[in-house]
């Protein structure tokens, strides 16, 4: 019989400071064809700021993270916070809120409902009514995603610099 891939065989964890060389390999995998296209100094400067262990570590000391594993391997990842304890600066918000730093699928586990599963446990987990997030200009494909799932795009940010505007999406969750 032919092994059927479904979200199924996943399980869904905290995760903790031994997954960080596992979180870099997904960086690897999924931010080059995702952000590649739309601007690939972009892409790399992801890479090297946002998928290192030493963000990882004040991340992970700062803000939930879940996994998503499967046969030992974590395919995805999910983390989130309130604005004000992140380890990064945003001159341009205004506001506390809580925000999902990341929700990313190995591109080989996509299509399967492992990032609407993960999305669903952060909103379980989310202390306040709303949930933020950023998304990249240009990511079609997150936008679908989250809209599909009941956010809205709220505002738009230009530091007139080289890279891509950052947009926030807000969804209400009671």
């Amino acid at each position: 019989m032919a092994e059927t891939r479904s979200s199924a065989e996943i399980t869904v964890r905290r995760g903790t400071v031994d997954d960080i060389p596992q979180f870099r390999a997904l960086g690897e995998a999924v931010v080059p064809p995702t952000y590649g296209p739309i601007d690939p100094a972009y892409a790399q400067r992801m890479l090297d700021e946002w998928w290192i262990p030493e963000v990882f570590e004040k991340s992970l000391a700062r803000n939930a993270h879940l996994v998503a594993e499967r046969d030992g391997r974590v395919v995805a990842l999910g983390s989130f916070g309130r604005l004000s304890r992140s380890y990064r600066d945003f001159p341009y918000v205004t506001g506390d809120r809580e925000v999902m730093w990341k929700l990313y699928v190995h591109p080989d586990h996509q299509g399967l409902g492992i990032g609407s599963r993960l999305l669903g446990q952060v909103e379980a987990l989310v202390e306040g009514d709303e949930l933020w997030l950023e998304v990249v200009d240009g990511n079609d494909p997150a936008f679908d995603f989250y809209r599909s799932h009941g956010f809205e795009e709220v505002e738009r940010i230009s530091d007139d610099g080289p890279f891509p505007d950052d947009v926030w999406m807000r969804k209400v969750l009671r």
